[in-house]
């Protein structure tokens, strides 16, 4: 069965930029931030090494500097399902998505929101990143889904269907009138915005620096196949490609993550993986997914493998014995090591050990 985005698949259903009325506060979603190591420190100096990975790439970071958060794996869970929410926080998953638009049928849509700020006002668990879904701006249920939002206090919004970066605006508006109303800090609850259709997808770089409260741009194949006219196959592959590309290159030039679409075959891991590697080749920080068994096989995708590691600490041990040694070109198997090399390879690392921290830990 084929599985790349636009083939036929079953179907199963720069730097980080601070609001203005919120300069000062600590950096990264929800203040919480890790710390590069220098580059000094060896990946192997650390307790369980070598870090697991299943290939010898490795995803770009979100910034110049160290990621506040891994984003490999986004798991949605409907917000009506009590068991599943509680289940999430134990599956791995470096972000949670709890859903409030396309699972949840529209009678439940208040049930969904009670469970949902009944959840998070439990202080789940702290390693993962806790999003929530809204329905779109146009909907009938957007305010009471935003005011589900300030009030729940996750770490960020989904905003789903964003079509062109006023919407995003308005967005950015209305929070901030409702976290004014809450005595929060204006800024504080962060937002990501799924790109769904051909014109966002054109507008991608305007709706990427709409507003500081900007964390990433979500790509949405599905929906963006229905916008074009296009069913799963190959006929669409190309188009969705380009603008998988073009969500990448969007989002780097506004300083902020992309996020690949979903995989809709819950069973093919194989193909999976071969999409997920492909993913993280393109520069996407991670991608969505709809089932725990998928969690594990993109973070393989999207972590460095235990032979990248060793590349990188070779390379950064060779350049710090060219520097003990006054020289100001060094080259390791063929390869001029520069100064953009030197700063990829100790991300390299520093992304490995939240991945192990991360991994360990869940």
């Amino acid at each position: 069965m084929r599985g790349r985005l636009g083939l036929r698949q079953e179907r199963t259903h720069g730097p980080r930029r601070c609001h203005p009325e919120s300069r000062g506060r600590a950096g990264g979603v929800g203040g919480r931030q890790l710390g590069p190591d220098a580059h000094g420190a060896r990946l192997g100096d650390l307790p369980g090494h070598p870090v697991r990975g299943s290939r010898a790439g490795l995803a770009p970071v979100s910034s110049a500097t160290s990621p506040a958060r891994l984003r490999r794996t986004f798991l949605y869970v409907p917000g009506v399902e009590e068991r599943k929410i509680a289940k999430a926080q134990t599956l791995g998953a470096d972000a949670v998505i709890l859903d409030l638009e396309d699972s949840v049928a529209a009678e439940r849509k208040g049930e969904a929101r009670e469970r949902v700020r009944t959840f998070l006002s439990g202080q789940p668990n702290p390693a993962v990143e806790w999003l929530v879904r809204v329905n779109a701006l146009s909907s009938s249920h957007f305010e009471a889904d935003l005011a589900c939002g300030v009030a729940a206090r996750p770490d960020g919004l989904v905003v789903p269907k964003v079509e062109r970066p006023e919407a995003l605006r308005e967005v950015d508006a209305r929070l901030t009138e409702a976290e004014r109303g809450a005595g929060q800090s204006v800024g504080s609850l962060k937002v990501f915005a799924m790109i769904e259709s051909a014109r966002a997808v054109l507008d991608a770089h305007a709706i990427a620096v709409a507003t500081p409260r900007l964390q990433g741009l979500i790509l949405g194949h599905v929906d963006l196949l229905r916008d074009l006219g296009l069913a799963p196959g190959p006929a669409g592959e190309g188009t969705v490609h380009h603008a998988r590309c073009h969500l990448v290159l969007a989002a780097r030039a506004a300083g902020t993550d992309a996020v690949d679409a979903i995989y809709l075959n819950i069973q093919d891991h194989g193909a999976l993986r071969a999409e997920a590697v492909q993913a993280a080749g393109m520069g996407f920080v991670g991608k969505q997914v709809i089932h725990p068994g998928q969690i594990p096989v993109v973070h393989g995708a999207f972590s460095p493998s235990a032979e990248r590691v060793q590349r990188a600490e070779r390379v950064l041990e060779a350049w710090r014995k060219a520097q003990a040694e006054g020289k100001g070109v060094v080259a390791l198997d063929g390869e001029l090591l520069e100064p953009p090399v030197i700063a990829m390879e100790t991300r390299i690392l520093e992304r490995a050990r939240q991945a192990r921290r991360h991994d360990e830990g869940k």
